[in-house]
């Protein structure tokens, strides 16, 4: 049953409508009917003819190029990108309303909806009757106007520049004189620009798009809706969080085994939220205990953690996407040692049970500490093999770009590869873009076809042989494959 009380009650505590006259509302309110959509039902099509404006009060509607069947994002049209509106009391279909009175997008129901329908003659009438009402009523329909124009400007910007974060401190500054002054959407921008309170700004337009401020709400919507690779971004950076605290946090007197497979379930639920390509998993080996070879690439700044700690992916991916779960076994890792003055670093890689050994960025030590050490290294490496385990070993030692990955292959690996008993496979995997922001990389991963050092040189132990080997014929091919793995995205 219709009441007329009731829904001018409701058109009267409507901050979109606050222009309006009370004259104005009892007009709209006397005149209005209910309607209610299921999800999926048409409002108005695009080229349809402007008969009414719907007053949205309950349910999400989404505006745009929508084909039948659909109410997800999509394409342009008339420089309108789909968008979801979910305000109390948005006038939908108000571009109907302005000549040539034929809508210019579609508007369709993305969930269950209850509207408020006043035909477009009752504006028409009234307008003529009222210049006052005409007046105001189009400064609502320009500023409805405007808002799209400033949508489609915000969202030129971020396409050009590439750059939501400061997109949306533009947004926000272009709309200083609409905010309160105590209003959370002031702080956005400051929030936005360092990594720990990023997620203190999405809480905060989150608050501001469900409070009682149309105005402000819809500019969180829209800066909600700009910052969706952010939103991505943060949720890797913390899962990135995560994997360290799984790791740093585990009890003392841990079994390395157990927090290897910790750090690896961590990874994989990390990298399951970003954009990857694999092939050539069939190649592995049928059981573990490989040397498993990876380029190392250099971490995005973004991905650095609140303690100055780094997680360099790239042999992270390799250990949990493609070897873990693979085998069911999570690898041992050949990395440098702490420097003196990075604990976090050594909070992290103590617990691991990997094979550590000296920076490269060390002084030389004098021969018998270097030969020492070469033993010591080789020892625990032969240990991993032999105990069923894979071994995951960078040989470029630095971290670079993709471009031109890999540098110069140190021999070390090969070297130890040739000298045990038995032989193990090497297992080349060229990895590539990890060096990028997550939310726009295509992170790739190739693993190449294993080989023994006795079935590429004549003699293992000789240096000269070895490194012929590896820089005249490997290092080629191994650039080849990662230009294949920057290429799968």
């Amino acid at each position: 049953m219709r009441d007329a009380a009731a829904i001018r009650r409701w058109f009267g505590g409507l901050a979109l409508l606050e222009d309006l006259e009370d004259e104005d509302l009892d007009v709209l309110a006397e005149h209005a009917s209910w309607v209610e959509l299921a999800a999926g039902d048409r409002v108005h099509a695009a080229g349809d003819e402007g008969t009414a404006v719907w007053f949205l009060v309950d349910g999400d509607v989404v505006l745009g190029n929508v084909p039948p069947g659909s109410a997800t994002d999509g394409e342009a049209i008339d420089g309108v990108v789909r968008r979801l509106v979910a305000t109390p009391g948005y006038p939908v279909g108000w571009d109907g309303l302005m000549r040539p009175h034929h809508h210019r997008w579609d508007a369709v129901a993305a969930t269950p909806m209850q509207m408020l329908r006043v035909a477009r003659t009752v504006v028409d009438e009234r307008s003529r009757a009222d210049e006052g009402f005409a007046a105001r009523f189009g400064r609502l329909v320009l500023w409805l106007a405007g808002e799209q124009v400033r949508r489609q400007h915000t969202r030129m910007i971020t396409g050009r520049y590439d750059d939501e974060v400061g997109a949306v401190a533009g947004l926000i500054a272009d709309r200083a004189g609409d905010l309160r002054v105590t209003s959370a959407l002031h702080r956005i921008p400051a929030y936005l620009r360092s990594r720990p309170t990023v997620a203190d700004a999405f809480r905060a337009l989150e608050v501001v798009r469900d409070g009682d401020s149309a105005v402000e709400a819809e500019i969180a919507r829209e800066a909600l809706d700009m910052l969706a690779g952010v939103r991505r971004e943060l949720q890797v950076y913390l899962g990135l969080q995560r994997v360290y605290e799984a790791v740093a946090s585990a009890p003392d007197g841990s079994d390395p085994v157990h927090v290897r497979g910790l750090s690896c379930r961590a990874l994989i639920d990390l990298f399951d939220q970003t954009d990857h390509r694999i092939v050539g998993v069939d190649r592995l080996p049928a059981r573990p205990g490989s040397i498993v070879l990876c380029n190392h690439l250099r971490s995005h700044p973004d991905n650095r953690l609140p303690n100055g700690f780094s997680l360099i992916l790239d042999t992270h991916f390799v250990s949990s996407m493609i070897l873990y779960r693979s085998y069911g076994c999570a690898p041992v890792r050949v990395v440098r040692d702490s420097h003196w003055h990075e604990a976090a670093h050594d909070r992290y890689y103590a617990r691991l049970g990997y094979v550590m050994v000296p920076s490269l960025e060390e002084a030389p030590p004098p021969p018998a500490v270097r030969l020492a050490r070469r033993e010591r290294f080789a020892t625990e490496a032969a240990a991993v093999l032999k105990g069923g385990v894979d071994l995951v070993i960078c040989p470029e030692g630095r971290t670079g770009p993709t471009a031109g990955s890999p540098r110069q292959l140190r021999i070390g690996a090969f070297m130890l590869a040739g000298a045990l008993d038995p032989e193990p496979p090497i297992v080349p995997v060229a990895v590539a873009n990890f060096d990028q922001r997550l939310s726009r990389a295509v992170l790739g991963a190739v693993v190449a076809e294993p080989f023994r050092m006795s079935e590429v040189v004549d003699d293992p132990s000789n240096r000269d042989q070895v490194t012929a080997f590896v820089n005249d014929d490997l290092t080629p091919r191994y650039r080849r494959w990662v230009e294949e793995a920057a290429a799968l995205g």
